[in-house]
């Protein structure tokens, strides 16, 4: 686990200066605070060289990497990275675990290959030395991003695993040269980058908090999609994407619960591979339960879990984690998330994000993983069962509006000016159910874009999304749960593996194991989500053969019981002293002198919400938009106004 950078200039051009790799390595060397190493490449003399920090690069050097590591496996010296082959040919970096590398290592010393050690890393160097990279990629099982630098093909050849678990990006400078990193704050410390929002993409940020596949909210920086891998050439900078993998077609009624139960046991155990301690993000629900319930059945080792609980007894999961806890027989540590924390930490936190934070609890996963690093180094967590096992309401309403299209078309007489839910559930229940597949994961509707945005156009954002989903294969459910897989799950994982690697804390996860997912995609729609009637529908009606296993486990009443999705009660928080104030002072007089989002628009909202808002829950949400906008703007833009 670490993060890595790399810069690469065309056609044999020396780098542009010494020290830039060093200066992109320090801003994200939070991610690996146990070692360091850089590692200088020249394609045009087919040389590469460990590189000292601090001393000039050897003339010549036209490309290099650095890498800050986070000892996980194979603490000594033989797992130290960069790595480089025996001929010092080629010169790998890798981020990420390999849970299937005993195996491989097993037949690749049966074929011949020596180690000098028994880290992943090196098992992915010598599948590449011996199979070449597309062996090597379709064989390995895990979560990773990978680049290697091959002086003898003069290539540079980049890949991000299969659902997105961990980052990677990339950017063109004006001159031609590739730079990548684990975190886009790298790029910022290239004196040839400049940062400038991407303003063609932020109605897409204020709708859904986020953006999607390979978009940023930088100009000319993209993400590596999940599953994919990237070439580049360095005689001529040409670079070349291709998609390796995708979520598989489903194969209706091959799986049962099961099959389903023994493919996460199995994804469980494989995951607790590790030389330092282990624990487990218990949020309280079912998936986080499941995890820490089969690490500890799999491992006397993994004896702590990690939750956050609030004073609000309506938004605290504690009686749930209290009774997963005992069931599982683990020692469970819990932090209170408080106001002060929420003023503290927001512009701390922004910065680890590299971009607006989406969903509040981002701040919550912050202070989990800062408190959970002075007992272990890796966390196991739930994430992955909503969109794999179509967990979220979304999914319930898709199906029952397939046996009740009427009722949701006088719905939508109805929504057409919320800003929130109700939109979501009913404003565009007249169009097609691909744009309803695409509306119904956004947080703001069009109402709210425009408010905060005057002349955006909601159509702009909803059509990048409906663009993806036109490549989708099928219909229906099958289709929703891959589109949400590609869209909204890598947001989540990313907010996941930034929050912890801030604090040195890696995060696995297990659902999104080839297997499970698999044997997901093999289930008859029936066990995923479908439209049941009576009280409590939602929850009977969503995500049901995991709520089946969680009726084994935990029984009836902690599966079914209402869905709170890790809530922050973000209004109350605003109008505390500690975040009031923040807001007031700072961050809404440098939103109105930045000009980007109209300053009078939300500092209406803040008015509403102090007043007694009677939606005060969609006014504090479109609050948060907008003050996450900013804080990033300033943290990150180039200038003061970008439009």
């Amino acid at each position: 686990m670490c993060g890595f950078i790399g810069c690469f200039a065309p056609s044999g051009r020396p780098l542009s200066s010494d020290g830039t790799l060093e200066a992109m390595l320090r801003s994200i060397r939070h991610r690996g605070p146990d070692d360091e190493g850089f590692h200088a490449v020249s394609f045009a003399q087919g040389l590469t060289s460990a590189h000292l920090a601090g001393q000039r690069l050897p003339q010549g050097t036209d490309g290099g990497f650095g890498f800050a590591r986070l000892s996980i496996q194979d603490l000594s010296a033989a797992g130290h990275q960069p790595m480089c082959s025996a001929d010092g040919k080629v010169v790998l970096v890798f981020n990420g675990e390999i849970y299937n590398a005993n195996e491989l290592r097993g037949t690749l010393r049966a074929a011949g290959a020596e180690f000098r050690g028994h880290s992943d890393t090196e098992v992915i160097l010598r599948l590449y030395e011996l199979h070449g990279w597309e062996t090597m990629l379709s064989r390995i099982e895990g979560m990773f991003a990978i680049a290697v630098a091959d002086v003898k093909t003069g290539t540079l050849r980049v890949a991000r695993d299969h659902f997105g678990i961990k980052p990677l990006y990339h950017a063109r400078l004006a001159d031609g040269t590739l730079v990548i990193a684990s975190e886009i704050k790298a790029f910022l410390q290239h004196p040839g980058f400049r940062a400038d929002l991407e303003t063609a993409h932020l109605a897409e940020q204020l709708m859904f908090r986020y953006t999607a596949w390979d978009r940023t909210l930088l100009r000319g920086v993209q993400q590596l999609p999940p599953g994919h891998e990237m070439s580049w050439r360095s005689d001529s900078g040409e670079l070349t994407l291709r998609r390796y993998w995708h979520l598989p077609d489903g194969t209706d009624g091959q799986s049962n619960a099961s099959s389903v139960r023994e493919a996460l046991r199995q994804a469980v155990r494989s995951q607790l591979v590790s030389d330092v301690p282990l624990g487990t993000q218990l949020s309280g629900g079912i998936d986080s339960s499941l995890i820490t319930l089969d690490a500890a059945r799999a491992s006397s080792d993994t004896r702590h879990s990690f939750s956050i609980v609030f004073d609000d007894p309506e938004v605290s999961e504690d009686t749930w984690i209290t009774q997963a806890a005992r069931k599982a027989g683990v020692h469970s540590h819990r932090y209170l998330f408080s106001p002060q924390h929420f003023a503290d930490d927001f512009s701390r936190v922004t910065w680890h994000l590299d971009g607006p934070p989406g969903n509040p609890n981002t701040l919550a996963i912050d202070l989990l993983a800062r408190e959970a690093r002075q007992t272990v180094k890796v966390l196991l967590t739930g994430e992955g069962c909503d969109e794999l096992f179509a967990g979220y309401n979304r999914f319930f309403y898709a199906a029952l509006q397939k046996q009740h299209p009427n009722v949701f078309r006088l719905g939508a007489t109805l929504a057409v000016q919320s800003h929130g839910r109700l939109w979501r559930l009913f404003g565009q229940a007249t169009q097609s159910l691909d744009r309803q597949t695409v509306t119904g994961s956004a947080y703001g509707a069009a109402a709210l874009l425009t408010e905060l945005l005057p002349g955006a156009r909601a159509e702009d954002a909803i059509a990048q999304r409906l663009d993806h989903l036109a490549y989708i294969p099928g219909s229906g459910l099958r289709k929703q749960i891959r589109y949400e897989t590609e869209t909204y799950l890598p947001d989540l994982l990313l907010r996941q593996d930034k929050m912890t690697m801030a604090h040195g804390v890696e995060c696995r996860v297990p659902f999104l194991d080839l297997g499970v997912a698999k044997a997901a995609r093999a289930l008859p729609l029936s066990s995923l989500a479908c439209p049941v009637y009576g009280p409590n529908a939602r929850m009977h009606g969503t995500k049901r053969i995991i709520k089946q296993i969680a009726v084994q486990e935990f029984g009836t009443t902690f599966a079914y019981r209402r869905k709170r999705g890790f809530d922050v009660p973000l209004a109350a928080f605003f109008r505390q002293p500690a975040v009031s104030t923040r807001i007031q002072d700072e961050w809404l007089p440098s939103l109105k002198n930045r000009g980007i989002l109209d300053g009078r628009a939300v500092q209406n909202l803040w008015t509403s919400l102090n007043s007694g808002s009677a939606n005060e829950d969609s006014v504090a949400e479109a609050l948060w938009v907008a003050i996450g906008f900013e804080v990033w703007a300033g943290l990150t833009l180039s200038r003061p106004s970008c439009v």
